[in-house]
């Protein structure tokens, strides 16, 4: 259910925002995709297909980039990315983060939240 409302939301932006520059047809949308969202790219393309039907953006080609988490560890320096487990336990309880090299949890996330409308490809 995460995936449908996030994508919800998405559409309701791109729609507003065709609508408000009165665009014709939105040809194609990019989006970026933090992996820490624990957001499911195929997922996302599935709903937006099904939300654009009968919109401006029907036949809009869905471009999604995920990008990966990168941290820094406050306590020994450790920048880099880390290994995320992909479990549903993982996925239903808030997610402890720990450095890979020290196992820390005082870490600042450096990407990987992301959940973006990159760009729209329009015609007016």
């Amino acid at each position: 259910m995460h995936d449908l409302s996030v994508s919800q939301a998405i559409a309701r932006t791109i729609l507003k925002q065709a609508k408000e520059k009165r665009v014709r047809e939105i040809l194609s949308v990019n989006l970026e995709l933090g992996e820490l969202t624990f957001l499911n790219p195929e997922q996302i393309h599935f709903w937006l297909k099904e939300l654009f039907k009968d919109t401006p953006a029907q036949g809009a080609k869905i471009y999604i980039k995920k990008i990966f988490s990168r941290i820094k560890c406050k306590k020994c320096e450790y920048e880099g990315s880390m290994s995320l487990r992909d479990d549903s336990f993982f996925h239903i309880y808030f997610p402890l983060l720990r450095c890979p090299r020290c196992n820390s949890t005082s870490l600042e996330i450096k990407t990987g939240r992301e959940c973006l409308i990159r760009r729209m490809k329009v015609s007016t």
